[in-house]
């Protein structure tokens, strides 16, 4: 398929660099000459485009995640070098597949607009679910960056190819907030009456990358998405409300992802095309990077309680007798030591770096049921919340037992799986009957989050910790930098914004430090 990817000036200036006027006009075609596409076809390119940050990839890991949220959430062991807690030019990369992302999308909407209104109609279900799987990824954005160009963004092909008619300003971020909740809860609604011809029927479950064309899936995906970002909001005053009776409506409806055979992801179903994890073993495993260091305070739990997950995500050090973790509270020299003497654990290669099945993940029960525990938990239903903290613990340990059983290197895979009693005994000695207060479970939740998430949801991760301040991970200041001592409470925009997107930029330029705080970070 023939697909071209106008792309907004910001986004465009990334690859671009320093070149002139002249340079940056030629780099896009005339729209004119552009090859025709269809709905379905431009939904699948859509999907296709971020796969890097779906599914686990080299790019994504190595180039972005590895020296930022990885190292802010502790989801691996990293060394205290000079500058680790600056985001660096590392976030252009995500910022500039989002906005090819975004652009894409904007081409499915001027198909869609080409279409007569029956076969608007007809084709609803391509605009209803790519907008899900879009609001998705602009939350995450939105939970990086702050506040985010959006609604016009991506937009060049419709002025014509004229760059400077797209330059593209940037939404408040809470107000898009308040639009995708708005827009999801409308979806919802609207899934239960959608019906699909034959041919749409057809053409849908051919072209959907995410759920093969499951309306209940994506059902589940829509009301689990609002869930999570309703949790986040939860403590903002102008959201509590809200959050809170909204979410009581998605439980009372049972729509949502709480089982783990309802999990959503963008699955690897072949190794024939470039959409599987083949990069995660040399994101995880350059040789002189270490990506792929147990983080001690995860480390230290498993071994305190027994977490039967704990050979399924780690291998021992190669000269180790136990499990070790890489103290974030040493000097490096001492750090360095360590790990060239093989006493660190290293996440397991097996089941996770050089898994070539790796799923990538959007919503997964464990993560929902931890969302409801806490939901419960602050609203004072103990009982309940304990019956979903268990039931979240329970199926994470499913969730990356069954990622090992399509590993194609099995050198390091365990061997046994856990037991039920193995399992009971770990809920058992974690005791969340005698977290007695919302504040305690609420610990004891947020660090459950902590080891489910770990490297392999990491957006999540970072905003979790921002938002709730736990767990209480202890950091090295980076005495040595001249610009940030502690982890940053957000990424900072990429440089070619300011020079390309000069007038849009300067509007929120003054929130554009490291220290500023996503909207929903109010503790």
């Amino acid at each position: 398929m023939r697909k071209l990817l106008y792309i907004s000036l910001a986004t465009a200036a990334i690859f671009l660099g320093s070149c002139s006027d002249e340079d940056f006009a030629d780099a896009y075609r005339d729209p004119s000459t552009v090859t025709q596409t269809t709905v379905p076809k431009q939904y699948a390119g859509f999907m296709k485009i971020n796969f890097e940050d779906v599914i686990p990839a080299y790019w994504n890991y190595f180039t972005v995640l590895r020296s930022t949220s990885l190292s802010y959430t502790q989801g691996h062991g990293f060394t205290n070098i000079t500058g680790r807690y600056v985001p660096g030019a590392a976030v252009n990369d995500r910022w500039s597949r989002y906005y090819k992302f975004i652009t894409q999308y904007r081409e499915l909407e001027k198909v869609m607009a080409s279409l007569s209104p029956g076969d608007q109609a007809a084709n609803r279900i391509f605009t209803v679910t790519s907008t899900i799987y879009l609001y998705d990824h602009t939350a995450k954005m939105i939970d990086n960056f702050g506040d985010i160009p959006f609604s016009e963004a991506g937009k060049i092909s419709s002025t014509g190819g004229d760059y400077t008619l797209a330059l593209a300003k940037y939404d408040n971020q809470t107000e898009l907030y308040v639009k995708m909740l708005d827009d999801l809860k409308a979806f919802s609604t609207e899934l239960n009456t959608i019906t699909l011809n034959e041919g749409i029927e057809t053409s849908f479950k051919n072209q959907d990358l995410i759920n093969k064309g499951n309306l209940v899936m994506w059902k589940n995906y829509c009301n689990s998405l609002r869930l999570k970002l309703l949790n986040r909001v939860s403590a903002v005053p102008a959201f509590t409300a809200r959050a809170n009776s909204e979410i009581a409506e998605i439980i009372a409806e049972a729509k949502i992802v709480d089982e783990s055979a309802e999990n959503i992801a963008f699955k690897v179903y072949t190794q024939d095309t470039d959409l599987d994890t083949s990069g995660f073993f040399d994101a995880l495993e350059a040789a002189g990077y270490n990506n792929n260091l147990a983080p001690k305070p995860m480390i230290d739990h498993m071994n305190a309680n027994s977490d039967p997950r704990e050979a399924w995500l780690f291998e021992k050090g190669t000269t180790a007798t136990e499990y070790t973790g890489l103290d974030p509270a040493l000097g490096s020299a001492a750090q360095d030591n360590l790990i060239s003497t093989g006493k660190i654990a290293i996440y397991n290669r097996s089941v996770i770096s050089r898994n070539d099945w790796l799923p990538g993940t959007l919503i997964n029960a464990a993560e929902v049921n931890l969302i409801l525990a806490e939901y419960y938990a602050r609203s004072g239903n103990a009982a309940t919340a304990k019956t979903h903290f268990e039931k979240a613990i329970r199926q994470s340990i499913e969730y990356y037992v069954r990622l090992g059983d399509k590993a194609d290197d099995t050198q390091f895979k365990p061997t046994v799986e856990p037991t039920t009693a193995e399992i009971d005994a770990y809920i058992a000695k974690i005791n969340f009957a005698g977290a007695t207060t919302p504040v305690t479970q609420l610990e004891l939740i947020a660090f459950q989050k902590y080891i489910h998430y770990n490297i392999m949801q990491v957006d999540e991760s970072w905003a979790e910790q921002r938002r709730l301040k736990l767990p209480a991970l202890t950091f090295m200041e980076d005495e040595t930098s001249p610009t940030r001592k502690t982890p940053p409470t957000r990424w900072t925009y990429p440089a070619s914004e300011s020079i390309y997107n000069t007038d849009n930029y300067n509007a929120v330029k003054d929130k554009n430090t490291l220290g500023t705080k996503i909207f929903w970070d109010v503790k």
